[in-house]
């Protein structure tokens, strides 16, 4: 007998998340539970507020689409398609992954990932004082600058003269027009940027244009959600920015990974506002990727996973298995079960 449970639980921040498409202090994922036989296993599905989709729905897509038959083919990637949304999909896969995984009797634990530090997320502010703080603390040698908003220039030029040994990479989030864009590049081709992502919503020749003029490799990320995406974008770009959610899983980022490195395109794996979960199931393909941005439970104020911790700036799993909180078991235990014959 296997049982299915879904509940949401909410993710504070430890700072406001300022980004070109809003603020936000707290993200409410959905997280699914899988038990089958004596063994349990875990997926998340992030909820991206510019996404478009709710938890609600993503609650619903699981109950409607987790059946025993998607269960014994979790290796085939087109079952997954019935989701209609990836963050579901994403979800199950990496649970069911996760269940094999015990029932073969292996282990994700203490395996080696390579030696790629993760960047360190630090949203916008106002207050320059306070992000000049949060470098100086949050103990990490890459940082990822949310951009998109009017000072982003003088704000770069002013953190690189305060760290002029910092790794600073930049996300736009959409936030440039292409006119601002083909300034701002201008402007920071001087000051030591390991790349940009998503700078436009752009065309194909925009983007091209940009990478033309940019001694900065430019990365897609929002723009490429699957196959198809990169196939449109490939060669007018640097690289893309790979995520569990985004792709429907590991197995599915795994594939779209591939590929464009079969396009001579370079790869980031990042996350999205996830508990230690979605960063633990997204570190097998660690040693895929030329950069990492995996930071997520990093930011949090209330990881409802323990098990992973950071060091020397990478994301590490530890002896023990990665386990929920109590509070998330709670709501697990007050959750409905679908139960699968």
């Amino acid at each position: 007998m296997t049982e299915i449970k879904v509940v949401s639980a909410k993710l504070f921040l430890k700072n406001p998340f300022h980004i070109a498409h809003g603020s936000y202090d707290f993200r409410e994922n959905v997280f699914l539970q899988i038990t089958k036989e004596g063994k349990r296993a875990y997926g998340e599905a992030p909820v991206v507020p510019y996404y478009g989709v709710t938890k609600e729905q993503i609650q619903a897509d699981l109950m409607m689409h987790c059946t025993k038959n998607m269960i014994n083919q979790y290796q085939n990637l087109e079952v997954l398609k019935q989701f209609e949304y990836s963050m579901s999909a994403c979800a199950f896969s990496n649970a069911i992954y996760d269940l094999h995984i015990q029932e073969t009797s292996s282990s994700i634990q203490n395996k080696h990932y390579g030696t790629k530090k993760s960047s360190f997320t630090i949203a916008y502010s106002n207050d320059l004082h306070k992000m000049l703080e949060n470098i100086r603390t949050c103990g990490f040698s890459t940082i990822k600058l949310k951009a998109g908003f009017p000072d982003d220039v003088e704000r770069v030029q002013k953190i690189r003269q305060q760290f002029p040994h910092l790794r600073i990479r930049l996300d736009a989030n959409q936030g440039w027009t292409f006119g601002q864009a083909c300034a701002i590049i201008n402007q920071l081709q001087d000051l030591e940027i390991e790349l940009i992502e998503e700078p436009i919503t752009g065309t194909p020749e925009q983007l091209y244009r940009l990478t033309q003029i940019s001694t900065i490799p430019i990365l897609l990320d929002e723009t490429i959600q699957n196959a198809e995406d990169l196939n449109i974008y490939k060669d007018c770009i640097a690289g893309i920015v790979v995520k569990l959610a985004k792709s429907g899983g590991m197995q599915a980022a795994r594939i779209l990974i591939e590929k464009a490195q079969s396009h001579g395109l370079d790869v980031m794996l990042s996350s999205m506002v996830e508990s230690s979960l979605g960063i633990v199931q997204a570190l097998p393909l660690v040693s895929l990727c030329r950069w990492i941005d995996l930071d997520a439970p990093q930011l949090l104020s209330n990881d409802v996973f323990s098990g992973l911790s950071y060091t020397d700036e990478m994301p590490v799993l530890s002896s023990t298995a990665l386990f929920p909180t109590e509070a998330l078991m709670e709501r697990f235990s007050q959750a409905e079960a679908l139960v699968l014959e």
